[in-house]
């Protein structure tokens, strides 16, 4: 595949992993600070990009856990001929940009089912951690 612009078509989204866990008590009016750390794989085949976004996501009081979450979300997308993005481009932002809501949605719904306040993940900007990402491999060359 040339390294040509081009359009994407989502084909299908599917929540491929999901677990969470969380202590019995948990005093949620104290200040619970959430670690979150995103992943993004993603395999080119025929005329689709496959892309991969987990997101592992620790609320923590002190040092102490108290819940975790990892979610995994698969989205397949059809790369279509119109000059538009180069595929690099949008597997490492686009694609996650479109994925991640999905993401939020589950782990808000989950946590609100555990009787928790929901957890809303924070936006994320995937150019700048594309950048940021691409910057930490170059240092640890």
């Amino acid at each position: 595949m040339s390294d040509n612009n081009k359009t994407y078509k989502l084909k299908s989204l599917s929540l491929i992993e999901s677990n969470f866990r969380r202590e019995a008590e948990i005093d949620f009016s104290t200040e619970i600070d959430n670690e979150v750390d995103i992943d993004i794989q993603h395999t080119l085949i025929s005329n689709d990009v496959i892309i991969t976004l987990q997101v592992d996501l620790i609320g923590k009081y002190k040092r102490k856990k108290l819940f975790r979450f990892t979610t995994k979300y698969l989205g397949v997308f059809e790369i279509g001929n119109e000059e538009i993005l180069p595929v690099e481009k949008f597997v490492e932002a686009n694609g996650p940009a479109i994925i991640y809501p999905f993401i939020r949605e589950h782990i808000a719904g989950t946590s609100l089912k555990a009787g928790m306040k929901p957890v809303l993940l924070p936006p994320v900007n995937f150019i700048k951690l594309s950048l940021d990402n691409k910057a930490k491999k170059a240092l640890s060359k």
